[in-house]
């Protein structure tokens, strides 16, 4: 047998908000170019996109998705319930409305959710049971959702405790790991700060570090610069012209790390 084919490659989908349209590009990039996806994790945004692929095994017609519903996005994250943060039921309906009520064990590719748990701080893995209750509780941003209530515990945005779920994957099989980390050094370049700013920067720095730590581990790391994205309104992010350059950003640096890419499949 060809010992190409006995390589498993794992692709860990990190954190990053509205920023993870680029893990769209990515992955576009590497169904095209027949780099085999055998097991997914995800964070956050990073487990919202990996569900949508362990689910169809494709994720253009989720581009497709947001791009001929952008008008009907933007409500999704002002779904404000008590205390004035982000209930969260908009975002389930339209999870469910996409990816239905599938189970981890019926994915096309094994998938590995993390999300955090506010309580104890620790990091919560999903991999069995219902994936929309995982997701939700993975995308749950402190301060912007509420946080989630599931199985005795209550999960917030898996990306606190681990940003780019590297070591699930090793720990489950992969050979190799490609990681796409959505953390970028040219995130840093403004110098002007308003007191909300530095609150945004602060929780940032914190990620950008402990994303440094969660790819330790991975063969290959892609780090797409959607430093842009930092200058874009809410309401901006889902214009299409802003969509397209988020995911074309991720498909560039796809690209340019195609033959290293290549290679772990030797």
């Amino acid at each position: 047998m060809d010992e190409k084919n006995n390589q498993k490659i794992g692709l860990a989908l990190g954190s990053g908000g509205l920023r993870g349209l680029a893990h769209i590009g990515a992955i576009k990039v590497l169904l095209k170019n027949n780099i085999p996806i055998d097991y997914i994790s995800g964070a956050s945004v990073g487990a919202l996109i990996g569900a949508f692929l362990a689910t169809y095994g494709e994720v253009d017609s989720l581009e497709k998705l947001i791009l001929e519903n952008t008008k009907e996005l933007l409500p999704l994250f002002f779904d404000v319930g008590k205390g004035g943060l982000i209930s969260g039921d908009k975002i389930s309906n339209f999870l469910e409305k996409s990816l239905g009520k599938i189970k981890f064990s019926e994915t096309k590719i094994p998938l590995y959710v993390v999300s955090t748990d506010l309580i104890s701080g620790q990091p919560i893995i999903f991999s069995s049971g219902k994936i929309i209750p995982a997701v939700r509780g993975s995308i749950s941003v402190p301060i912007i959702f509420k946080p989630y209530s599931y199985q005795g515990k209550l999960l917030v945005d898996g990306g606190l405790s681990d940003p780019v779920p590297v070591n699930i994957l090793k720990e489950n099989g992969a050979d190799k790991i490609v990681a796409i980390n959505l953390y970028h050094k040219n995130e840093f370049k403004n110098k002007k700060f308003t007191v909300a700013k530095v609150a945004l920067r602060s929780t940032r720095i914190a990620l950008f570090n402990l994303a440094k730590i969660s790819v330790n581990h991975a063969d290959l790391v892609l780090n797409p610069d959607i430093s842009c994205a930092d200058k874009l309104k809410m309401k901006d992010y889902f214009k299409q012209e802003n969509i397209k350059k988020i995911i074309s950003i991720g498909e560039e640096e796809t690209l340019r790390h195609l033959p290293e890419i290549k290679n772990l499949l030797i």
